[in-house]
């Protein structure tokens, strides 16, 4: 049985073979749930990734790709969360009450089940609010919003569009 979880990352990132990532998933207590609350537990575990992306997106002490650091007045590359099945022996630790960080050394995208990205206008507009305002009005903005869900089979579409 694998364990859903749901992994921070970037739309940069998708573009190279992810390895050694940490993702959230509701802990065993919150995988034994059932029903509305089950699905309440991955709804927060996905928000806490999302949370997790967005800090990474704007920490000025990130490193993009290319190892250069980040400057304020860069585009920060777009945050993405997968939705993910991790085989049940990987890793975990506790993160944070009900909820685990699990380990994933390479992540095989046969095993993705869905991507979520930010609507491109609230995106450019925490991008803005970044370089303008700064980081924390960037993640409460983006924190403010939805996530649009696309399906696993559309992340070749979801990378040519993002060039």
């Amino acid at each position: 049985m694998a364990i859903r979880c749901y992994i921070p990352t970037t739309l940069t990132a998708l573009r190279s073979t992810l390895a050694d990532v940490r993702a959230v998933a509701p802990d065993a207590q919150g995988r034994g749930l059932r029903g509305e609350e089950f699905e309440t537990a991955e709804f927060d575990a996905m928000c806490i990734a999302a949370a997790l992306a967005a800090n990474a997106a704007f920490d000025p002490a990130d490193t993009d790709a290319a190892g250069t650091e980040s400057t304020a007045e860069a585009v920060p590359p777009r945050r993405v969360v997968v939705a993910y099945d991790a085989p049940e022996s990987s890793p975990a630790e506790p993160l944070t009450d009900g909820f685990d960080l699990i380990t994933v050394a390479e992540v095989d995208m046969t095993r993705a089940a869905s991507f979520h990205l930010d609507e491109d206008l609230v995106w450019d507009e925490a991008v803005r609010l970044g370089q303008v305002t700064g980081v924390s009005a960037a993640e409460d903005c983006l924190g403010a919003s939805d996530l649009l869900w696309y399906d696993a089979s559309e992340l070749p579409q979801l990378l040519a569009d993002a060039n």
